[in-house]
């Protein structure tokens, strides 16, 4: 069975019926999402009892934790890589269709619709990934009229996989022989923003893979689609999310209780508040999309599986990840933001959980940045997207930052660590000490594990 992933959001007003507020007053608070499947449009349930427990990650690569089966978007490596997804480096050509309706022509025109995501979307990326992905948008400038009123489509928050597919056996129809779609990695649909509620009443935007809703004239499946609608208060961030889902990345807030997104990833990246001040992607996702390679990912595991890390990379005459776990190790850790460096250090606990470490600087994507520092967040491979697949550790806890970017999701804008800060993990008898800055952005961290 295809499964589809529905990625569409609804922003409501803040607890204080304020929305947000200061210069970000058009953004506002909340976020809801819906995940479906393909049969039936029911809802996805979340990771639970009764999932297989993952495969151990690979003798070589000990902190490449495997995804877990059963688990929609798994936050971890996968055995192979799926056809669901779009590569992640390298070209990636996207075919970029504006549509209108009937009952909701156009306003403005396609060139400048366009304008409002591009080249912004591409430079974007180019930052995420050091340059590894060189995102092509290709458009078509120009509208393509739905035969049928938007009003009939049933197109609302979380619309499902009957609504979609009819969408798209319409557009294939109207476009006929005027487009060519192969040779195309993803589809960038395009709706006039007029179409529909204003974007701060409710969201629309949905992405959709896995499954194929069409078949064009000349023989394309159209089954790696984001369908954007109104003018998003993300801008045009809200591509890079949706397409973040194509390249196969989970969404990070809530979907059952969204204000808990504030105890989650908060703002730190853009696959949970796309709108977010902190918008780069966290170092354990360009790991996975291969933006950063093994040799800048420092492992920390016991000293059994260090040394079978290390006699694996022998055997296969490979550098690899740096795996130790001498007591007390020092790490270096580079900015995020900036190409070059060791750029995080993980520390994973069973196979299906791991503390990552990174620094993050008001640099980039990160421009707007409310605090820097080393950020701690745990990763679990077994939980669902859309329900909290990673949880930042925040270094300052019940306190807020930067309300003029949201009335509710502050919480975790001033979660890294500073000179001194500690983190302890009993449990998991994993310690770690931040131990200062140097002049160029680096920071300096100390990790133990009993």
């Amino acid at each position: 069975m295809s499964r589809m992933h529905d990625s569409g959001r609804r922003r409501a007003r803040d607890d204080a019926g304020t929305g947000v507020r200061g210069p970000r007053a058009a953004r506002v608070a909340a976020l809801v999402a819906l995940l479906l499947l393909a049969a039936g449009g029911s809802a996805v349930s979340p990771a639970s009892a009764g999932l297989a427990a993952p495969p151990a990650a690979p003798a070589s690569r000990p902190c490449a934790l495997r995804a877990t089966p059963g688990v929609p978007m798994s936050e971890g490596f996968p055995l192979a890589p799926s056809s669901d997804y779009a590569h992640s480096t390298g070209d990636v050509r996207a075919l970029v269709l504006f549509i209108d309706f009937p009952d909701a022509p156009a306003a403005e025109s396609a060139p400048a619709r366009y304008a409002e995501f591009f080249p912004a979307v591409q430079q974007w990326y180019a930052r995420a990934s050091y340059g590894r992905l060189r995102y092509h948008a290709v458009p078509v400038l120009r509208y393509f009229r739905m035969p049928r009123p938007f009003s009939s489509y049933g197109i609302e928050r979380g619309y499902g996989w009957p609504v979609h597919r009819a969408m798209m056996r319409d557009l294939v129809k109207v476009v006929g022989h005027a487009v060519d779609f192969r040779g195309y990695n993803m589809v960038n649909v395009i709706a006039t923003p007029n179409a529909g509620p204003p974007a701060d009443e409710t969201v629309l935007s949905v992405t959709w893979t896995g499954g194929n809703a069409a078949t064009t004239a000349d023989g394309t499946r159209l089954d790696r689609v984001s369908v954007i609608y109104g003018h998003d208060q993300a801008g045009y961030r809200v591509l890079v999310h949706e397409n973040g889902h194509l390249l196969g990345l989970p969404d990070l807030y809530s979907v059952s209780d969204f204000r808990r997104t504030d105890t989650l990833a908060g703002q730190w990246d853009s696959m949970s508040l796309d709108w977010g001040l902190q918008g780069d992607f966290f170092a354990w996702h360009k790991w996975r999309l291969g933006w950063l390679s093994d040799s800048q990912v420092d492992c920390v595991v016991p000293a059994k599986a260090a040394k079978a890390a290390k006699a694996a990379q022998g055997r296969r005459g490979q550098r690899g990840q740096r795996a130790a776990d001498p007591p007390g190790r020092l790490y270096h850790l580079a900015p995020l933001e900036t190409p070059g460096g060791q750029k995080a250090v993980v520390v994973p606990y069973g196979r299906a959980a791991a503390y990552v470490v990174e620094v993050r600087r008001s640099l980039g994507n990160d421009a707007q940045a409310c605090s820097q520092g080393v950020l701690i967040y745990r990763v679990r491979t077994d939980v669902d997207t859309g329900d909290g697949p990673i949880s930042i550790v925040n270094a300052h806890p019940n306190t807020n930052a930067c309300d003029y970017s949201s009335g509710s999701f502050n919480s975790l804008n001033r979660a890294p660590f500073g000179t001194g800060g500690r983190f302890i993990d009993s449990g998991a008898g994993i310690e770690i000490d931040v131990l200062g800055k140097d002049a160029a952005g680096g920071w300096t961290v100390q990790v133990k594990r009993g």
